[in-house]
């Protein structure tokens, strides 16, 4: 990180583990399946993820805290085929609030500044 700030470097980290990706990033971008489903600044990312593939990821990180532990998301449903997909969103076989809709492709749409979501439900979910 010092390197980092001197030498003004970008890094393109990818992992599944957000704590560490919390801990480095300033900017976090959340893909399912080669499908971009949101990005954000990580500060904002971490204390109000909208995408349900955000939430899950996040939710799968230990809490620290044996007072209030945050209670696990847990998915159901198949995997979209990596190689041959269907269209429109690639989570949402696996997704609790999937509409008919959401077969249909997604775009990322800036749902608060700077905090972009591919999901035709997220100003639903914003409140959720």
């Amino acid at each position: 990180m010092d390197l980092q700030e001197q030498k003004k470097l970008t890094y393109m980290f990818i992992t599944h583990d957000m704590s560490v990706v919390k801990h480095i990033s300033t900017n976090i971008s959340v893909m399912y399946l080669g499908q971009l489903v949101e990005t954000s600044l990580t500060k904002e990312l971490f204390l109000d993820p909208i995408h349900p593939y955000t939430k899950a990821l996040l939710s799968a990180i230990p809490s620290t805290d044996i007072h209030n532990p945050h209670s696990r998301v847990v998915l159901h449903g198949e995997l979209s085929s990596p190689i041959n997909p269907k269209q429109g969103c690639r989570f949402a076989p696996r997704c609790p609030y999937k509409t008919d809709k959401c077969m249909q492709p997604q775009q990322l749409e800036e749902i608060k500044p700077k905090h972009f979501v591919s999901c035709c439900r997220a100003k639903e979910l914003l409140k959720k």
